[in-house]
């Protein structure tokens, strides 16, 4: 579970809906969306199509502070952050959420399809679409959020994804949470950059572990195929383990990650932290994660000291990776996910020269 904190300012509400007419598209200011930095915002505009159908406008920027292109190809986590940034709108535009409400989310998932697999030569999305989403009120507020959502790059559907959250009101959410303790400035010692797709320390969220030792991959086969993951949130491999843990390393401080609130690790800390362990723990050079599916059950706090712990589930017959990642703190588990990991450099298999 983690909070979206927004900036309080006014509350924006959708354009009527047009018959038999493209909607009115409004911009899509940063703060919206729950961040600081225009560079951050994926959306530009947002239109009510008709009583059940909403439309954005898509632009991904060429370079993403956080979730960074692997080889010139699309960064496929981009889609999480943008299913999270239209579900915001969706709550403060459409269901009139106060700009001060904090959300609390509890599932994402996402997949892209193979028309953004290719390089960078591949159409950027322009679109995205979200159908009959699912809400409940208390009173006249709203309580609870699940979307549903469709990525365009022209006509060619290249991606989907979906997330649900609770909504609180400022006051509950101090109720909720009426202090914290300050945590340390000074991060933990950072695994190499380079191990985990980076290029900078500052972004490196993993630290080796101080009590179990990371395993390289591919000391044991698993015994048994691991199921897909569903809709209704990860599923275990029964095979034999490939795992190896770390501790996190949340750099408060860090411009992107704790770009509105910094109480707690946000989402997008929380994933990306588990994709470095999935790296880590396939072994890849280059890691693409085209489809993840997580689960958030706690607040991870930055006082306390939480374990990363990635395990590899067997081998895909499209040759992804799977891997389920934990994140454990205080003796329970706070969010789970399994990561479906590709390499962005496959081995090449050029045919002989004919003499």
């Amino acid at each position: 579970m983690t909070a979206l904190a927004a900036r309080p300012d006014q509350n924006m509400r959708s354009r009527t809906p047009s018959t038999g007419e493209p909607p009115i598209m409004s911009l899509v200011p940063p703060h919206l969306v729950h961040r600081s930095d225009e560079s951050d915002v994926l959306l530009t505009h947002f239109g009510q199509s008709d009583a059940d159908t909403y439309q954005f406008a898509v632009q991904w920027p060429t370079t993403h502070a956080l979730f960074s292109s692997v080889l010139g190809r699309a960064n496929p986590m981009l889609i999480a952050e943008t299913v999270r940034q239209a579900g915001t709108v969706l709550a403060h535009m459409v269901y009139e959420a106060p700009m001060d409400d904090q959300f609390l989310l509890w599932n994402l998932r996402y997949e892209s399809l193979p028309g953004l697999h290719g390089t960078a030569g591949t159409p950027a999305p322009t679109e995205a679409v979200i159908r009959n989403p699912e809400v409940t009120l208390r009173g006249r507020r709203l309580a609870t959020i699940r979307i549903e959502m469709d990525l365009f790059a022209g006509p060619l559907r290249i991606g989907q994804g979906e997330a649900s959250a609770n909504c609180l009101s400022a006051a509950a959410y101090r109720r909720l949470r009426p202090g914290v303790v300050d945590p340390a400035d000074v991060p933990r010692t950072p695994i190499p950059p380079f191990r985990v797709g980076k290029e900078n320390e500052r972004d490196v969220m993993l630290s080796p572990s101080e009590t179990v030792p990371a395993v390289p991959a591919g000391i044991a086969e698993p015994a048994s195929p691991a199921s897909p993951a569903g809709p209704t949130g990860p599923t275990v491999s029964t095979g034999t383990p490939r795992t190896a843990s770390w501790q996190l390393r949340a750099d408060r401080n860090h411009p992107v990650i704790f770009d509105s609130q910094s109480d707690h690790l946000p989402g997008r800390g929380i994933i990306e932290a588990m994709r470095q362990a999935a790296q880590l723990a396939s072994g890849l050079e280059h890691a693409l994660v085209p489809s993840m599916n997580a689960e958030f059950r706690r607040y991870v706090e930055l006082d306390r000291p939480c374990t990363v712990s990635a395990e590899i589930l067997a081998d895909q017959r499209d040759g992804r990776i799977p891997v389920e990642v934990t994140m454990r703190q205080d003796n329970e588990v706070a969010a789970l996910a399994v990561l479906y990991l590709e390499d962005a450099a496959p081995a090449r298999h050029d045919l002989p020269v004919r003499p």
